[in-house]
């Protein structure tokens, strides 16, 4: 009965992680809540979900924080610019789909591109943002260069966030269960998922160099 409350306990770590992700999924949503925060809030939680990980341990709400306020300017900055890019192609392609004749739908394909370069730079470029120290034509640089180096990993953490918003449109009960798993633990749960992966990436790269 008492390795079963042993901090090494397997169920304890999971106990303890899962509670981890729940606080960090609370200051998350709160520090989001502006909107154009939501870039340093990315920042900081893939901060905390790489260090755990990696099987660290670090200190929840003190590292968020610290992390939000080293980055906040950077990182609002990418995401205000990134915003502004993703509502102006899609606005392109509801006019592709809706508004222009149907044989200039070809149109579509180079906005499609532009809009996989702008996820790609997401799914890296605020991971990398939160670990590693540079300008951010740097850090656009290298989000790129990651996202085609490891094309696969791309797709699939792309295609996991595309799934998600997915489900939760096909009915009002999906947009409840999604809602209510996200409002407890699954924006940190996710980022902890794709760290898992992202984590590799950095690795391999630091081998390199």
């Amino acid at each position: 009965m008492k390795n079963l409350f042993h901090p090494e306990n397997p169920i304890m770590k999971f106990l303890s992680h899962f509670y981890d992700l729940m606080m960090l999924n609370f200051f998350f949503i709160i520090s989001s809540l502006p909107v154009f925060t939501i870039g340093a809030s990315i920042c900081a939680a893939y901060h905390i979900t790489l260090k755990l990980s990696d099987g660290e341990e670090p200190y929840i709400i003190k590292g968020y924080f610290k992390a939000f306020r080293e980055n906040f300017k950077q990182a609002t900055l990418l995401w205000i610019a990134l915003l502004f890019a993703i509502i102006f192609f899609s606005a392109d392609l509801f006019i592709i789909y809706n508004v222009i004749d149907k044989r200039y739908e070809f149109l579509q394909i180079p906005v499609w591109v532009c809009i996989f370069v702008i996820v790609s730079l997401i799914i890296y470029a605020f991971p990398l943002l939160s670990s590693y120290e540079c300008s951010t034509k740097q850090l656009l640089k290298n989000a790129i260069l990651l996202s085609l180096a490891n094309f696969p990993t791309t797709v699939f953490i792309a295609v996991l966030h595309l799934g998600i918003l997915y489900i939760a449109s096909t009915s009002a009960r999906n947009l409840v269960i999604v809602g209510s798993l996200a409002l407890f633990f699954g924006f940190s749960g996710v980022m902890y998922f794709c760290s898992v992966f992202l984590l590799r990436i950095f690795r391999k790269c630091e081998t390199i160099q």
